[in-house]
């Protein structure tokens, strides 16, 4: 009788290899990894897939915005109120108007990290909305400040109440995958500018329209307006906005219900995950979420005197109070365009760290011709590429943290961690912003943080390229096997097969 011929050595270690794969993907697929894997869809299915995303973009994004918008019109009017009369009627030092700014960012630190972890819990709807509701009711009650304690006091409590909404890049997350987060946050983001071009406008035409009327100097009708607007919408945004794609409501039907959850899961995203207590201790020990919380800082001491003070610059090059309100208009309609165009570029090619280096660069050139021309041309030009590179560079780095620290406790620690210290930045880009009428310091100072921060960031692109070559490496170590049999809310992006965006 004939024995079989054995397997030559090399066919004998690709069944080992066949055997070895597919026991690491099973239990990838029941505990990590594998079920957030992209399904392969037929024709039919993409064609639904296509619409449900049209939809939710239809649905969701417009709320947002909508959100964003008026949070930001809230933030920036104090600069439009302080050249509209209210310096001149409460007697405001340009110290002081620097703390009323930098008071706003007090309250935001503090209330940051529950305003992140509590989402799930609270529901994504009733935070935002209530949170919209709440600042509303303070910034209308400003319109009666008498002093310069009281509007730095109530600024404290807008930016407590703020903090709550800037859960939203994360809400992104339970919805979206790692491609389409840039542009969808580009897109929203891009509200603020145009916010910031809409302060201007709405501060032109109350200062034009209702400047004494009642009494009241038109510093004070800006804060009521821009109060009730935000009141109102936070009672739509109740209504309307889904909560998550596990609990969605009459928005979808039953089918759409199921692309959501199981897009959701692509997006590396648990259905009903709970807070992890000893994920957030990861928060703190991963480099890079300190990375990401650096260049946060470097941006957000160009932004903060960039939103805060736009209206300021500008007036002082020379030009009348009403024009220089309606000159804070292109700079912000160009600014959102260019964020937008950004993005979609950052999606399309699934790159992150040459776009945010490009950005941070084109900002320093801004800030170069404020700090160094006296051409008042080519001074507000500066303005424009400040714009430019400060508002696309805040989607990149949010964007590219939430491509990269998966889990829902990990992610929404670390974007709790990034704004925390980022904004403690901001506290100083805003202080630091009152050696009128130069304010050569704040200019340098956001100089400075974003050569920095370009240059931190190549580094940082080196170091992601070796992690992702040391877990290729790795990929048969008695560690990977380890780490594949944990869930992917208690392993989030230290699994061995999870690759970094860089």
């Amino acid at each position: 009788m004939d024995h079989p011929k054995e397997k030559p050595d090399d066919a004998r270690i690709e069944d080992i290899e066949r055997a070895s794969n597919t026991r690491r993907i099973s239990v990838s697929e029941k505990n990590g990894l594998g079920m957030h894997e992209m399904a392969v869809l037929t024709a039919e299915e993409i064609k639904a897939e296509k619409r449900y995303v049209l939809k939710l973009d239809l649905i969701v994004l417009p709320l947002i915005a909508v959100m964003y918008f008026l949070a930001t019109l809230d933030r920036g009017d104090i600069g439009n109120a302080a050249i509209a009369g209210m310096d001149a009627e409460l007697r405001i030092t340009p110290k002081q108007l620097s703390q009323c700014v930098a008071f706003f960012y007090i309250g935001y630190i503090v209330c940051q990290i529950p305003g992140n972890i509590l989402m799930r819990a609270i529901g994504p709807n009733i935070q935002l909305g209530s949170a919209m509701i709440g600042w509303g009711l303070v910034t209308t009650v400003m319109c009666e400040a008498k002093n310069w304690q009281a509007i730095g006091g109530l600024r404290v409590l807008i930016g407590a109440i703020e903090a709550f909404i800037q859960a939203g890049p994360l809400y992104l997350t339970l919805w979206y995958r790692r491609e389409e987060l840039a542009t969808r946050g580009a897109i929203f983001f891009s509200m603020m500018a145009v916010a910031g071009s809409m302060n201007g406008l709405i501060a032109y035409g109350v200062e034009h329209n209702l400047n004494g009327v009642h009494g009241w100097g038109a510093w004070r009708w800006i804060f009521l307006i821009e109060g009730i607007m935000s009141v109102g919408m936070g009672f739509v945004v109740l209504a309307l906005l889904p909560a998550t794609p596990e609990t969605a409501g009459w928005q979808f039907t039953e089918k759409e219900k199921e692309i959501g959850m199981r897009r959701s899961r692509e997006a590396f995203n648990t259905p009903h995950a709970k807070i992890q207590p000893k994920q957030l201790i990861a928060v703190i020990k991963d480099p890079k979420v300190w990375f990401y919380a650096f260049v946060y800082s470097c941006m957000n001491i160009s932004l903060a005197c960039f939103s805060s003070f736009l209206p300021i610059i500008i007036h002082l090059l020379g030009y009348s109070t009403l024009k220089t309100q309606l000159l804070t208009i292109p700079v912000y309609v160009v600014t959102g365009v260019f964020t937008i165009i950004v993005c979609i570029c950052s999606d399309r090619l699934r790159k992150r760290g040459i776009f945010l280096i490009g950005s941070f660069l084109l900002a320093a050139v801004g800030w170069v011709l404020l700090i160094v021309s006296d051409s008042r041309n080519l001074s507000f030009g500066g303005t424009f590429l400040v714009g430019m590179g400060t508002y696309p560079s805040v989607v990149l780095i949010q964007s590219w943290m939430n491509s990269n620290v998966i889990g829902f406790t990990k992610r929404a620690g670390s974007l709790a961690f990034i704004m925390v210290f980022g904004q403690s930045f901001t506290l100083l880009g805003a202080e630091i912003f009152n050696d009128a009428p130069k304010y050569y310091r704040g200019k340098v100072l956001s100089l400075c943080s974003l050569v920095v921060g370009a240059l931190v960031t190549i580094v940082f692109l080196f170091y992601l390229r070796h992690v992702n070559d040391w877990k290729r490496r790795n990929q048969d170590s008695e560690d990977a096997s380890e780490k594949r049999a944990l869930g992917m809310e208690e392993i989030c992006d230290d699994h061995p097969d999870f690759m970094f965006w860089y």
